[in-house]
Formats: structure tokens, C-alpha cells, sequence
């Protein structure tokens, strides 16, 4: 990264691009900062109550507007885009059960925002001056629109941002900095166009009909939001349609033919987690293995569970959070050799005592049904 440093009279995206290759980034690019184009969108996704129980959404309301109201200094933002499937930063103890892909690494908060601060302590060292803050899915800023007119993607119906060679599944992150046009000696960025056209493979596929319309998420349907953000227990008649998913949902990505694509130029497209096909009838290793796992959730205590997961995007959930969504799965799955493990929840009269009822009788409706 020396060149970087000796490189004072070139252009700076120059050097990020040459900065991006060597942290294995997907894209890294600089603009000006202007005001959120997709504001008066945000506005009204909050007005008709569709972030669900994501109250700190609305917190943020007013610096989404305005992010200078983080730092009234800021003029510029750096887009950062890192893939995250095939895994970049896989972890040792992966579960058994189904999980979004962007799960099969270690959490990004901590790993990702470590590649933004090494681009800050080589921009530190060229502008000693200027003030740089990092977010990675962890501040107030609208960060798609802020990628999207640093031409990082175009708004896809399932409301990522998808770039036609690069597809959808990776992280947005973002450098606010006080960095001024002339310093950055930009070119103007052109978002890219709408390449969806008329396909709505996305929205046909979401088994909750979490896409209520083209780029708009009502996330009290979305699995993702139901196994990862929300504190409550779903609704009996959301539970059947989460299917297999244990924690997250990668169905309206892995169905784009723009990812499509990147599996198929990557030789992925036969693995299971590239496939849209409900995984319920598993191999009986495959089946153990998911038994013990699920077990090891209803039977330890919640530090144990944390102790488990810490490190990894699961932890989110929280304890009680992978015991609800286990018992949804072991409901969906027919595990009933883990009728014995319910009934403890059942008896126990917690939070879980209603769903952990719920799956005894879809257990013990299937038993009936296939006695042997």
C-alpha cells in the first residue's frame, strides 16, 4: 500500500481502486455527498408502519435526512461493497440448520469495519486534517441510497442493491469524510439503471409475500426480520410458510437471474445454498446432526447458547431467539425425535411455552399421521 501513500498529486479513486484489490474488496468508490434520493421513499415505508418493531429506524430519521448532522464537516462518502458468498470469513462452528449465506461468515460488524479503518489510516496518513467515519450497517445513514449514487447498484424489486456483475449478495458500508470535491477530484458518478425489467421472480417467490410491491419490504412478513430482528414470537399462520429457515431468508436473492448468473460463472450453481427448494426431507446424517444441534438449544442455559455463537451473526438473535426460531423449524421439519426436549419448554411456562405447544401438535399431528 506504499504507492498509495506517494501517490499525493493523482486522483484519490485512483488509489482506493489499487487500495480495494489489495483488502479483497468488490467495490470502494468516492463521490460527493448529496442529499438522499430515496428520502421521501424512507419517509413513507415509516409512515404505513413497515420496519415492524425497528423503532430506532424512525430515531434516525432526521440524520438520514441530513447525515452533516452526524458532522457538519462531512462533504464526501466513500461506498464500500465486500462480497460475502462463497464465505470470505467463515467460522469453525457453523450450524447444521439453514441460514442466510451472509451468515456463513464471521460478523461483519467486526471484520468489515476493520478493512474500513485500514483505508482510514492510509487516508489519515495523506490528510492528517480530515475527519473519516466508518459504518457498517451500524449508523444513521441511508446507505444503499448513498451507495447507489456512487454507482455501486441499481435498486433491485426485492429491494437490494444488485450490480449486473457482482449480483446482490454483498455488504454495503460506508466512509463519511470531510474530504471536499476539489480533494477528491472526482469525475461524475452515474447510477447505474433499473436492469429488473418486468421480471418479479422475487416477489413471486417470497412464501410470506413479504414484497408487498416492486422495492418495498413490509419486514413484520419478511423470515429474515422474523428469525433475526424481532423480539416476539410470529403468528401462528406465518410459522408453516418459514419452512426450513433457521435463521434468515435468502430466497428473493438466490432466485435473481443476476445471481444466477454469478453462480454460474462461479460454478456454484448445484450447491444447496444457492438452491430455492425447501431442504425438509434431509439425509439421515444431515438429520442427527440438526436433532443434536436443535437440542443442544432447548436443553442449555442462554450463556451457554451465547458462549456458542459468539463471534458469529447469530449471536443477534439472542438465546431466546434461536430457541423460537428451533422450534418453528423442528415443527416445519417433523423432528420429532425432540418431542421429549419441546415438552420441557412447554412445561417450563416461559415466553416459549405457546409456540413450543404449537410444535408438540403439528409433532404429534404428523405421528399420528405416519405412526412408524
Amino acid at each position: 500500500m506504499t504507492d498509495f501513500l506517494n501517490a499525493h498529486n493523482s486522483a484519490i479513486q485512483t488509489d482506493l481502486d489499487r487500495l480495494g484489490r489489495d483488502l479483497q474488496l468488490n467495490q470502494l468508490k468516492i463521490g460527493p455527498l448529496k442529499a438522499p434520493l430515496t428520502i421521501d421513499f424512507y419517509q413513507n415505508w415509516l409512515s404505513l408502519q413497515y420496519h415492524g418493531e425497528m423503532s430506532y429506524l424512525q430515531n434516525h430519521l432526521e440524520f438520514k435526512k441530513d447525515p452533516t448532522r452526524l458532522n457538519p464537516q462531512i462533504q464526501s462518502v466513500i461506498s464500500v461493497a465486500q462480497s460475502y458468498f462463497p464465505a470470505v470469513k467463515p467460522y469453525t462452528n457453523k450450524p447444521p440448520a439453514r441460514v442466510a449465506m451472509y451468515a456463513h461468515n464471521e460478523d461483519y460488524h467486526h471484520w468489515l469495519k476493520a478493512k474500513l479503518n485500514d483505508i482510514i489510516d492510509q487516508l489519515k496518513a495523506r490528510f492528517p486534517n480530515e475527519v473519516f467515519l466508518p459504518y457498517v450497517d451500524s449508523g444513521p445513514v441511508l446507505e444503499r441510497d448513498l451507495a447507489y449514487q456512487n454507482g455501486l447498484g441499481w435498486f433491485g424489486k426485492n429491494t437490494c442493491l444488485i450490480h449486473p456483475q457482482q449480483g446482490s449478495l454483498f455488504f454495503v458500508a460506508e466512509i463519511l469524510t470531510s474530504l471536499t470535491d476539489t480533494q477528491i477530484s472526482s469525475t461524475a458518478i452515474e447510477p447505474l439503471p433499473d436492469f429488473c425489467g418486468k421480471c418479479r421472480k422475487c416477489i413471486d417467490i417470497c412464501p410470506t409475500k413479504a414484497l408487498v410491491a416492486p422495492k418495498t419490504l413490509k419486514a413484520d412478513l419478511c423470515i429474515s426480520y422474523l428469525t433475526i430482528e424481532s423480539k416476539n414470537i410470529p403468528p401462528p399462520e406465518l410459522r408453516p410458510l418459514m419452512g426450513d429457515w433457521f435463521f434468515g431468508c435468502d430466497l428473493c436473492q438466490t432466485t435473481c437471474p443476476w445471481n444466477e448468473k454469478v453462480f454460474r460463472q462461479q460454478g456454484l450453481s448445484e450447491q444447496p445454498e444457492t438452491s430455492t427448494a425447501l431442504q425438509l426431507d434431509l439425509p439421515f446424517e444431515k438429520r442427527i446432526e440438526l436433532i443434536e444441534y436443535f437440542r443442544f438449544l432447548l436443553t442449555a442455559s442462554n450463556k451457554k447458547i451465547a458462549r456458542h455463537h459468539i463471534g458469529t451473526p447469530l449471536s443477534r438473535a439472542g438465546a431466546k431467539g434461536l430457541k423460537r426460531n428451533a422450534l418453528i423449524v423442528i415443527a416445519n421439519q417433523n423432528l420429532h425425535e425432540l418431542y421429549d426436549d419441546v415438552s420441557l419448554h412447554l412445561q417450563a411456562e416461559n415466553e416459549l411455552s405457546e409456540l413450543a405447544a404449537w410444535t408438540l401438535q403439528l409433532l404429534q399431528t404428523s405421528k399420528t399421521k405416519n405412526p412408524k
